[in-house]
């Protein structure tokens, strides 16, 4: 049976090791269950307007499998935290951004968090609040995106054909390395991104700073329901 169980986005995108969305990533059983339409680009760029009865019956459907916690693909489904964890009977972790609030309180006062995204020009603060992080803690919260990227961004789009990993690994540790030379005060990153944890060892070796994805979150989440 089941440990985790996943709602996996309605898309076909490469998952090397260390992905969410590839079963070997883990060392303990996880179940995967598609959200029916959610395809990346609504998630990402429009809130995941529309898509919680559908992320909701792919979570709902875990749970009834047994899975004895549920988190999901895709960091961008922070804005419906609140809902899904109100709607089912097992504890819900939609984000990795849930780990911010903590990981604040572990640095100094004038230290801040680099979160590390996919998207930062469409990662709202209401994606932010719905996981806890308010507005008295927003200024310790520096969005850095990989929007930008010529090839990591349009692969985990759905716009890329094949996942070069040293590509990808070389462009995230460039965007993460440039955030700390802008902002020295970056005490630590949280990554966002699902797609993000295979370069985690990366993030932390190039900039010196501690690191937290979306497997420490589920190791976390694992840690107190199985």
């Amino acid at each position: 049976m089941a440990e985790i169980g996943i709602v996996m986005l309605d898309n076909r995108i490469p998952r090397p090791v260390g992905d969410v969305g590839n079963p070997a990533s883990f060392d303990f059983p996880v179940a995967m269950a598609v959200a029916a339409g959610a395809d990346t680009r609504q998630v990402v760029e429009h809130s995941a307007a529309g898509l919680l009865p559908t992320v909701t019956e792919a979570a709902t459907a875990l749970q009834k499998d047994g899975a004895a916690a549920v988190t999901t693909c895709c960091g961008f489904l922070a804005v419906y935290q609140r809902e899904l964890a109100d709607e089912l009977d097992v504890p819900v972790a939609t984000s990795s951004l849930l780990q911010v609030p903590l990981v604040l309180r572990t640095l100094r006062r004038d230290q801040s968090v680099c979160v590390l995204t996919a998207n930062a020009s469409t990662l709202t603060d209401a994606h932010l609040e719905a996981v806890g992080i308010g507005p008295s803690m927003r200024p310790r919260v520096r969005l850095t995106g990989l929007e930008h990227t010529e090839h990591f961004f349009p692969v985990v789009t759905g716009d890329g054909a094949s996942l070069d990993v040293g590509r990808a690994e070389a462009e995230v540790v460039a965007v993460a390395r440039a955030a700390v030379a802008t902002h020295p005060d970056i005490g630590a990153f949280v990554l966002e991104c699902t797609n993000l944890p295979p370069y985690s060892g990366a993030v932390k070796a190039a900039t010196g700073r501690p690191v937290w994805d979306a497997l420490t979150l589920i190791g976390w989440l694992r840690g107190g329901t199985s």
